[in-house]
């Protein structure tokens, strides 16, 4: 078992928490805004997918849709949407994909330098790979806590 094998794994259990959570969404909810919410439960999905990739392979997303970073990246909302949208399906298929791509791009990689550090504002700094991509899990996970907060929001009408 290598050092980052624990990594890994949890990966694939923030991974499969997202993706169970994704599975109890319906198409006419998923776009649903609460009061007092700047966002829907699609936009959180896709800011999900669109964050990693921006952490992981920088600000082109090579791997996404061209309009994916206009629809989900850090400061979008659905109100300013223009065009077609992606599938909760297609989102789904898209983070499974996202996450064999990035353990098989950076499975040696984690102890890798950035290019340059990645600053948090004034709140820290990363200077791996590793450390930039456990970041991106808990980011994940702060977008589970959204989710559910905008889950309960539209299934309770508040």
């Amino acid at each position: 078992m290598s050092n980052s094998s624990y990594i890994w794994d949890s990966y694939d259990l923030v991974r499969n928490i997202t993706l169970s959570a994704l599975n109890t969404v319906s198409e006419e909810v998923a776009d649903v805004i609460p009061e007092g919410f700047n966002n829907n439960i699609r936009w959180n999905f896709g800011h999900i997918l669109v964050t990693q990739d921006l952490f992981m392979y920088g600000p082109s997303c090579p791997n996404l849709p061209a309009n994916y970073a206009a629809l989900f990246a850090p400061g979008t909302k659905p109100a300013n949407w223009e065009g077609d949208v992606p599938s909760l399906a297609t989102l789904a298929a898209q983070l499974e994909e996202q996450k064999a791509r990035i353990k098989e791009t950076f499975a040696d990689r984690l102890d890798e330098k950035l290019s340059q550090p990645f600053q948090l504002g004034n709140k820290g700094t990363m200077n791996t790979i590793g450390e930039l991509f456990t970041f991106s899990l808990f980011h994940e996970g702060m977008h589970m806590n959204a989710l559910g907060a905008l889950k309960k929001a539209t299934t309770t009408g508040k």
